[in-house]
């Protein structure tokens, strides 16, 4: 193998393992944003039910209009 091949595959070598580095750390971040995003996305919904309970505590009966009707 001639020297010339052998230093662009070093180069080309050299370039795959920082790419590779760099998406391992933007999975790492996303991954971080998405436990992130989920933790708010549960809050959200323990909130929204218990705003729901706070509003209508006894539940509508199923198919039955509002007492506005």
């Amino acid at each position: 193998m001639s020297e010339e091949r052998f230093q662009e595959l070093e180069e080309k070598l050299a370039f795959f393992e920082m790419t590779n580095a760099e998406l391992g750390d933007e999975i790492f971040r996303q991954k971080k944003e998405i436990d992130t995003l989920t933790k708010a996305h549960q809050k959200l919904l323990q909130r929204v039910e218990s705003l729901q309970d706070t509003v209508d505590p006894g539940g509508q009966e199923e198919g039955g209009r509002p007492p506005h009707y």
